[in-house]
């Protein structure tokens, strides 16, 4: 980021990634996964070209940040093949000297039986907040980053749940924070903004008390998610002491509008937050962004 000097703190939000596996055995797709692997077959395979990874991960250090944020759904399906090339991917960023804080999001907890495993929390292990989620982080510069868990398996739906111990939680974080924080989850608190609209099948259960309780902290909040496949970058109109950015999948490809991947870089200021989205087309471009 340019003029680097000027920010407290600086950090880069990767959402979605989406490693895959075709799943050929049928003893292993008699439960949900059956049709997660049909959406493999038909699109995911095509719209996260995985080849693109690496390359996009060089993009990331090239900035000189040290700090990333992944918000989630590493895997397609919960499978132990996906989440080896998911730890294997960020275990690079790490070798590149980047400090990794990672949450789970839906399709890592794809099946009840990848969530009574615990096999996010078993393959990302290492990378685990110490006491577990929700987690008040410190970066560098004094910022305070809160990690909120926002996923459950479901039978048919895509639905997240923020229970209302976790939110409680997260009011009692707030309160050890300092001005400015940045609050990270795989969902989205706001259903409807200019980038996406959530279907009540895809929402996150309680989001307007989670929202409630970051509006009530008094604190500059920005709150980044993934999950939507889409950036959105928005003032709460109700609260506007939040702003909501939503970033797209990092290597997903966007046939509509060319872009084949993003990632958005922060800037922790004095006065707030400021955002620049790299997009992938052909070759990275910038823009400077700015809540609407």
């Amino acid at each position: 980021m340019q003029n680097a000097g000027l920010y407290q703190d600086q950090v880069v939000h990767v959402a979605d990634i989406h490693f895959w596996r075709v799943v050929l055995n049928p003893l292993r797709l008699m439960n949900k996964r059956f049709l997660g692997n049909l959406t493999v077959l038909l699109k995911r395979r095509y719209e996260f070209p995985t080849e693109n990874a690496e390359p996009f991960a060089d993009a990331v250090a090239a900035t000189g940040v040290k700090t990333v944020i992944m918000t989630g759904d590493f895997t397609s399906t919960s499978l132990d093949g996906e989440f080896e090339l998911a730890v294997r991917f960020v275990r690079g960023m790490r070798d590149r000297g980047l400090t990794v804080h990672v949450l789970a999001g839906n399709h890592d907890v794809y099946t009840f039986e990848a969530w009574r495993a615990a096999r996010f929390e078993q393959y990302f292990a290492e990378f685990l907040p110490e006491g577990g989620y929700p987690s008040l982080q410190h970066l560098p510069g004094g910022t305070s980053l809160i990690l909120v868990p926002t996923v459950c398996p479901r039978h048919l739906s895509t639905r997240g749940l923020v229970t209302a111990e976790t939110i409680e939680e997260v009011s009692d974080l707030l309160t050890k924070c300092g001005p400015r924080v940045i609050v990270a989850a795989h969902y989205p608190v706001l259903h409807h903004t200019h980038g996406y609209t959530s279907s009540r099948w895809r929402r996150l259960e309680n989001a307007k008390a989670l929202r409630t309780a970051l509006a009530a902290s008094g604190r500059r909040i920005l709150y980044l998610c993934g999950h939507v496949h889409r950036f959105s970058y928005e003032r709460d109109r109700d609260n506007p002491n939040i702003e909501h950015l939503s970033s797209d999948g990092f290597f997903r490809r966007a046939a509509r509008t060319g872009v084949d991947g993003e990632f958005v870089e922060i800037g922790v200021t004095g006065e707030g937050f400021r955002v620049r989205r790299h997009m992938h087309r052909q070759t990275w471009r910038v823009l400077e962004e700015s809540p609407r």
